[in-house]
């Protein structure tokens, strides 16, 4: 069983009522079990979206073109790349 976590919101009044209404015709007993299931709904659809990259077939192109030839890398990238490094930074998710 996965941990609970407690969110708060604060809402306007007529937001409220809105989530309230919604929940309601919804058939779910609370304005939690609406939210939950929006999320639930909605987020892997939203996730995906920004997960991917469409591309033209020019633009395709010009990617595959600029992966075989590839510019050589600046003095400042790299010193930057450094710096980044000493600081501990991580792209990964878990570092």
């Amino acid at each position: 069983m996965s941990k609970t976590i407690r969110y708060e919101m604060q809402w306007d009044e007529d937001t409220h009522q809105l989530a309230e209404r919604a929940a309601r015709a919804a058939g779910l007993g609370s304005i939690k079990a609406y939210v939950s299931q929006l999320i639930q709904q909605h987020a892997p659809e939203t996730l995906q979206t920004y997960n991917q990259v469409k591309l033209s077939n020019a633009e395709f192109d010009a990617f595959c073109q600029a992966c075989d030839s590839p510019q050589p890398v600046s003095h400042k990238l790299k010193r930057a790349a450094q710096k980044l490094d000493q600081e501990g930074f991580s792209l990964d998710e878990q570092g």
